[in-house]
C-alpha cells in the first residue's frame, strides 16, 4: 500500500493535478545482487519524484513500499526534467539514481532510464566490446548521455561509445588508427578530437580523429591530418578551437622536444578547418604536463604546469597560453613547490586549481620519484600553496580524476608510491570557508588498475574502463 503521496503542480506548468496527464515509468538498472552497490537489501521505502534539472525543488513524487509499480502519475509537460529515485532504510537514504534530463510533451508513458544503487559504492558496469584498453582517453557529448572511449591497446583499431539510453557499449562504424597515450578535448556541437599518442610501433600517430555525434547520420568518425606528438595535450577553448601542445615531435623517425602549439579551429559553420601551428612556442618546451583552462570567458587563458625538459628534468615554471593573442607568456613567480610531470591540474570551484600526484627527480641519473603532495594555484595572485596530500594508499601516476555533480573531485585507481596498481579510491574537495582540501577516503574498486581512463555520465554517476590488469571490467560509481 502506498503510504505517501505527494503531487505538486507548479503554476508555470499548464496541467491538472487530477488523474490525467503524463506518466512516468521508468526502466530501473542495478547492480547485480551479488555486488555491495546492489540498493534493495535492506531498503524499506522508494520515493520517485520529478524536479527540473539542477533543482531540487519536487514538482511531483510519491513514495511506494514492496510489491508497489513504480509509476509516477502527473508529471508536468517540459524540457529538461530529471526523474529522481531514492531508497530509504529507516529513514536515511541508502540508495539513489536519476535520469539524464528527459523531454515531456504528451500524455503518453515516459520509460527513462535510471541506474539505481546504494550511495558512494562501485558496482560492475556493462562490458565493453574491447576492454583491455591502456592509456587511452574518454569524453563525453550529448550533455554526459554517451561517453566516448578511444586508443588504449597496440591492437585497438576501435572507438566504442556508452549510451545512456540503452545502458550499453557499441562500437562506432568507422575504425580508429591505433593510438596509446592520446589526448582527447570537446569541439562545437557535441564533437570530439583525438589527437597525439603513438601506434603499436612507437611512431607518433599523424592524424587526429572527430568523433561526430550526427542527428541523422548517427555516429560518424572522420580522420583528419593532425600534429606528429607524443605526451602532448589537448584542451577545449572557449570560442570552440582546440589548442594541442607541447609533447616530443616525430620528423623523419627523430622525436625532439616540441614548445609548438597546434590549433583546430571551426568555422561560422561548424566546420572544423585544417590544423594550424600557431607562430609562438612555449616559453619553456615540455612534455608530459598538464593544461587548464582558467575559466568559462571569452579568451580565459590556459594554465600551462609542470612536465619535463630535454633531459628529463621536471619543470617547475609556470606559463600561460593567451588565446585572444594566440601567444604564450611566462608568469612571474609562479612556480611549482614540486615541480613534477605526468600529474592532474583541475578547476576547482572558486577558480583555484588543484594539482594532483605526478613523478620528480633532483638529479638526471636520479629514479623518478612519486609526489604525495597536493598544490593549489591561485590565478589571481599567480602563485602556488601547499594543500596538504595524498595518502600513502593513494593513486600517483596513472590514476583518473573524475569531477563528480558537486565539483568535488574522485580520485580512482592508479600506482602508488612503490609502483602498484591500487584499488583504492577518495573524494577531494576545498573546503571553501577554511580553503583547505580534504582528501576523503570512499569505497575501494573491485579490482587494482592504472591507465584506466573515467568520466561522468548526465545522471552523475561516473563510469571507469580499462586499465593494466587482466580483469578490466568496467566499473560504475554512484557518488552522494
Amino acid at each position: 500500500m502506498v503510504n505517501r503521496a505527494v503531487a505538486t503542480c507548479a503554476a508555470v506548468f499548464a496541467v491538472a493535478c487530477g488523474d490525467s496527464g503524463p506518466v512516468v515509468r521508468p526502466i530501473i538498472e542495478t547492480p547485480p545482487e551479488t555486488s555491495s552497490a546492489y540498493p534493495y537489501t535492506t531498503i524499506d521505502e522508494i520515493e520517485l519524484s520529478v524536479a527540473m534539472a539542477g533543482d531540487d525543488r519536487e514538482l511531483v513524487s510519491a513514495i511506494f513500499h514492496d510489491g508497489e509499480p513504480l509509476t509516477l502519475r502527473n508529471v508536468p509537460f517540459s524540457e529538461d526534467l530529471v526523474v529522481h529515485m531514492r531508497g530509504r532504510d529507516r529513514g536515511a537514504q541508502v540508495a539513489y539514481g536519476r535520469t539524464c534530463p528527459v523531454t515531456i510533451d504528451s500524455d503518453a508513458v515516459v520509460q527513462p532510464r535510471l541506474y539505481f544503487s546504494r550511495v558512494v559504492r562501485w558496482g560492475p558496469g556493462p562490458a565493453m566490446l574491447d576492454p583491455a584498453r591502456v592509456d587511452g582517453v574518454a569524453g563525453t557529448i550529448n550533455g554526459g548521455r554517451d561517453a566516448v572511449f578511444a586508443g588504449g591497446g597496440a591492437e585497438i583499431t576501435t572507438i566504442e561509445r556508452f549510451s545512456s539510453l540503452s545502458g550499453s557499449f557499441e562500437l562506432l562504424d568507422d575504425p580508429a588508427a591505433v593510438r596509446i597515450g592520446g589526448t582527447i578535448a570537446a569541439l562545437p556541437n557535441q564533437r570530439l578530437l583525438i589527437a597525439a599518442g603513438v601506434d603499436q610501433n612507437s611512431n607518433a600517430v599523424p592524424t587526429a580523429e572527430i568523433v561526430d555525434p550526427d542527428a541523422l547520420r548517427g555516429f560518424q568518425v572522420e580522420s583528419v591530418a593532425g600534429p606528429a606528438l607524443r605526451d602532448a595535450r589537448a584542451v577545449a577553448l572557449v570560442d570552440g578551437s582546440v589548442l594541442v601542445a607541447g609533447g616530443d615531435e616525430q620528423s623523419g623517425g627523430t622525436f625532439s622536444l616540441s614548445g609548438k602549439g597546434f590549433l583546430f579551429q571551426v568555422d561560422d559553420g561548424g566546420a572544423v578547418q585544417p590544423v594550424r601551428a600557431l607562430g609562438a612556442t612555449m616559453t619553456t618546451p615540455r612534455r608530459m604536463h598538464a593544461m587548464t583552462r582558467l575559466g568559462d570567458d571569452v579568451g580565459a587563458d590556459v594554465l600551462i604546469t609542470g612536465g619535463r625538459d630535454a633531459t628529463g628534468m621536471p619543470i617547475a615554471a609556470t606559463e600561460l597560453y593567451r588565446p585572444l593573442s594566440q601567444t604564450f607568456e611566462s608568469v612571474a613567480g609562479a612556480t611549482m613547490l614540486t615541480p613534477r610531470w605526468d600529474h592532474a591540474a583541475v578547476r576547482l570551484p572558486g577558480g583555484f586549481v588543484l594539482i594532483v600526484g605526478g613523478k620528480t627527480r633532483a638529479l638526471p641519473a636520479d629514479p623518478d620519484t612519486p609526489v604525495t603532495s597536493l598544490e593549489l594555484y591561485d590565478p589571481v595572485q599567480g602563485r602556488f600553496t601547499d594543500a596538504g596530500g595524498l595518502p600513502p594508499e593513494a593513486g600517483v601516476s596513472g590514476f583518473s580524476l573524475t569531477e563528480l555533480p558537486d565539483g568535488r573531485y574522485l580520485l580512482a585507481g592508479g600506482r602508488d608510491i612503490n609502483g602498484a596498481a591500487v584499488a583504492t579510491a577518495y573524494v577531494i574537495r576545498r573546503d571553501p570557508f577554511t580553503g583547505n582540501v580534504d582528501v576523503s577516503r570512499t569505497d575501494d574498486l573491485s579490482t587494482a588498475r592504472a591507465g584506466h581512463v573515467a568520466t561522468q555520465l548526465c545522471d552523475g554517476t561516473v563510469l571507469l574502463v580499462g586499465g593494466t590488469t587482466a580483469d578490466t571490467a568496467p566499473e560504475r560509481y554512484n557518488p552522494p
